[in-house]
């Protein structure tokens, strides 16, 4: 005998219901590469395919801004709370990736470079930042990436690395493999590149930044890996 024709309907609903929670689980679950920043801000398109990098790409947001242009509350106004009198020369770069945010200056007082890192896990009490780091510069190159390792945790207590890479003059693209995905970076404001990655090794206070630089065609200049420790 026929089914009603409401249970039907009722029947072919709840087969809606349960395909449509079954793809809603897939994106919750991040089959797929993030789709969001940290700042809860939608990533941008890649404007050009990068050579070389099979996995998806995602694409951070970064922000120059002068000395003039900082606001009160802002990722820039904070960090230079934490930077303690040390003011900056030039430009101010802010970068905001999948996990991590950083701001990135040099200093007029010494030929340095200082920067903040800031992730969403927890921090100690009263801190805005997660993380700062300062490099020496020498003759306008760092003498090392200035690691910053475990201070800055995901949302789920996952630890991060933050260190600087400096490309070459003709790369306007970074990319540094993550987890299922690539994160680029692009270049600003003649600055090293903050970049962030999550293959870190506490106990030996290290990570690994696997990396490859582009030039504004998406072509490949070239790829390395740098495996950053803390230094003493």
């Amino acid at each position: 005998m026929e089914r009603p024709v409401f249970g039907r309907l009722l029947t072919h609903v709840a087969v809606m219901v349960v395909g449509s929670m079954h793809l809603a689980g897939c994106d919750v679950n991040g089959s797929g590469p993030p789709t969001t920043l940290m700042s809860g801000s939608r990533a941008a398109e890649l404007p050009v395919d990068l050579e070389g990098v099979g996995s998806p790409a995602v694409l951070t947001s970064v922000t120059p801004s002068g000395i003039d242009e900082i606001e009160a509350g802002s990722a820039i106004a904070m960090c230079l709370e934490r930077a303690r009198g040390d003011h900056p020369s030039g430009p101010i770069v802010v970068r905001v990736g999948v996990s991590g945010e950083s701001v990135t200056f040099r200093i007029g007082s010494q030929p340095g470079l200082y920067g903040c890192d800031n992730s969403e896990g927890p921090r100690e009490a009263g801190r805005h930042m997660c993380g700062v780091a300062f490099g020496q510069l020498s003759e306008g190159r760092l003498q090392d990436p200035r690691l910053d390792v475990g201070a800055c945790t995901t949302k789920d207590g996952a630890p991060l690395g933050f260190a600087w890479v400096e490309p070459i003059p003709s790369a306007r693209y970074v990319a540094v493999e993550q987890d299922g995905y690539v994160e680029v970076y692009e270049t600003a404001g003649g600055l090293p590149v903050r970049v962030t990655t999550s293959d870190v090794e506490i106990e030996r206070s290290s990570a690994t930044f696997s990396v490859s630089e582009h030039a504004s065609d998406g072509s490949l200049i070239r790829r390395y890996r740098l495996e950053a420790s803390v230094a003493g």
